[in-house]
């Protein structure tokens, strides 16, 4: 940490005007940095403190009264105040002993004058050198970040970035990715890196953790972790941070730490542009696949690196993301609003353990996703990744962004990857269906009926009398018909869901009854209104309002 920039009551200590002062209470604190200086003689004006301030006071209104001086005192603690100087005098002759009690029981500065001093004297003089430190700051923060920009344009700048980053704030710094080892500077040993890296791991890279913003993360009575996200495109690709013992972060350290994660950010970023160069290739390899282009398996195993003949050849998913915005984001904008956002997207399947093939076009992203062996659950794993690029996008395009997936079934046939791609094409033709094509259902079926007419004829004959009533007199038959049925015609069950008496549900039914028949609940009936449901549901693009 920058000792010039930190102004300490310790460092007033050593001021002129400070050559009678005793420090007769708190000498633990003497650390706490000094933002201003503040007169206060009156409790009721703690108020306007902010933290930080040296008081100064005379003690007048309070000395003669233990509760008012307890009270007084206890404000300034409570106000986060940096210390307090008393004059001795007239008003207090000497610092009493329940102060000197409750100063070092907080560990707050109590500096008492031995001699009479001039208050607009010392306020200038330490405001002077508040000042004068900040502007020196200023000019160090410039230095640094021109240093900065010089080391990111050299080789290994990385580390060198953080060495230097350790030069300035004289503590222990780390680096950590969200995927490959972590860096230290200065090197520590194996075992304290271990457990330091598992702590980091733990509390920063877990699923419930992963902080979007910088804080600060206990490991002791006496140490802390001060850490940052290094951000891209709205995706936290590492941590920086650095190791405090008994100190707290200051506003230099604040600004050093966010100038080296932009630095950083600046680095990863490129790398990522480079590496999404380098994988060109592999995305005309991807046009070729979805066009239809290649049909010999061997070929295009062997150009993907999968061995033709290994006995477990690695399936792959086929996905097809979508975006729909009213407008588009600049009205010159002629690439896809996806381009810029495919080497995150690949950063983020990488990490939940797919290996990406990506193609953007418009306002759609191709993407063959083949597993690992490092796969658990590739399903859950996928959902996982398709949120967190839901989030990503809708941090990039805007909240107004309207973003759909479709995915295909698995398969390790690579050379029938356009059939996969055209069930992930199915489902986003049908809203009211979820983002796995295996999970369809009867609607695979609507899907290939091309003849509306005889879908329509269907669901007029088996719903038309309950459509009808409905529209009429604006009740809800058709609902009740389909929450009966789902919930496997359970009464109890179905007016729970729909929030009515169960007298009111027998009456709806005995309705539905006159309408249908007395055969609507037969076995080939029910299944026909089933089917007839879903094509309604189909047909109107309505979301489905329950599910079981």
């Amino acid at each position: 940490m920058n000792k010039e920039f930190t102004f300490t009551v310790a460092d007033v200590l050593k001021r002129p005007l400070f050559q009678h002062a005793e420090v007769t209470a708190g000498s633990r604190g003497l650390s706490r940095p000094i933002r201003w200086v503040h007169v206060l003689e009156a409790a009721e004006s703690g108020s306007f403190l902010n933290g930080g301030e040296l008081i100064l006071s005379t003690g007048v209104g309070v000395g003669d009264n233990r509760e008012k001086r307890l009270h007084y005192l206890q404000e300034l603690i409570e106000r986060k105040a940096a210390g307090l100087c008393i004059e001795l005098g007239e008003y207090i002759p000497e610092i009493p002993r329940d102060l000197r009690e409750l100063a070092d029981h907080h560990d707050f500065p109590l500096i008492a004058f031995l001699r009479p001093v001039r208050f607009v004297d010392i306020t200038l003089d330490l405001h002077e050198n508040i000042v004068n430190r900040h502007i020196q700051a200023l000019r160090d923060l410039e230095s640094y970040s021109r240093d900065l920009q010089r080391l990111t344009l050299q080789g290994q700048s990385l580390s060198r970035i953080l060495t230097h980053f350790q030069g300035v704030v004289h503590t222990q710094t780390f680096f950590l990715p969200m995927d490959g080892p972590p860096l230290f500077a200065p090197t520590m040993s194996q075992t304290v890196q271990n457990e330091l890296t598992g702590l980091l791991k733990t509390s920063l890279l877990s699923a419930t953790a992963s902080p979007d913003s910088t804080g600060l993360l206990p490991i002791s009575e006496r140490k802390q972790i001060l850490y940052q996200p290094i951000t891209a495109m709205g995706q936290t690709l590492a941590y920086l941070g650095v190791i405090l013992y008994e100190q707290e972060p200051d506003e230099f350290l604040f600004l050093t730490l966010d100038y080296t994660a932009t630095a950083i950010a600046q680095i990863l970023l490129r790398k990522m542009f480079a590496q999404e160069r380098e994988l060109d290739h592999q995305n005309q390899l991807l046009d070729d696949l979805l066009n239809d282009r290649l049909r010999n398996e061997e070929q295009i195993r062997m150009l993907l690196g999968i061995q033709s003949n290994a006995s477990d050849i690695p399936l792959y998913l086929a996905v097809i993301m979508e975006v729909h915005m009213e407008r588009p984001r600049y009205e010159e904008e002629t690439d896809s609003p996806l381009h810029d956002l495919v080497v995150v997207f690949r950063t983020i399947l990488t990490r939940w353990k797919f290996r990406p093939l990506v193609r953007s076009k418009g306002s759609r992203l191709y993407l063959l996703l083949i597993e690992t062996g490092q796969m658990i659950d590739k399903r859950k794993q996928l959902k996982e990744a398709m949120t967190e690029i839901e989030r990503v996008c809708r941090k990039a395009l805007g909240s107004e962004a309207e973003i759909r997936f479709g995915v295909g079934r698995p398969s390790d046939r690579y050379s029938e990857a356009n059939r996969q791609f055209q069930e992930a094409e199915q489902v986003l033709s049908c809203p009211i269906a979820g983002p796995f094509f295996e999970d369809l259902g009867i609607y695979r079926l609507l899907l290939q009926m091309n003849d509306h007419y005889a879908l329509n004829s269907f669901i007029e004959d088996y719903l038309g009398p309950l459509l009808r009533y409905d529209e009429q007199h604006g009740s809800q038959l058709v609902l009740t018909l389909r929450i009966f049925l789902d919930q496997n015609c359970s009464k109890q069950e179905t007016s729970e869901r729909l929030f009515i008496r169960r007298q009111t549900l027998y009456h709806r039914l005995d309705k539905i009854r006159d309408l249908l028949g007395d055969s609507y609940m037969s076995p080939e009936h029910r299944l026909s209104l089933e089917f007839a449901l879903r094509a309604h549901d189909w047909v109107h693009k309505t979301p489905r309002l329950f599910t079981r």
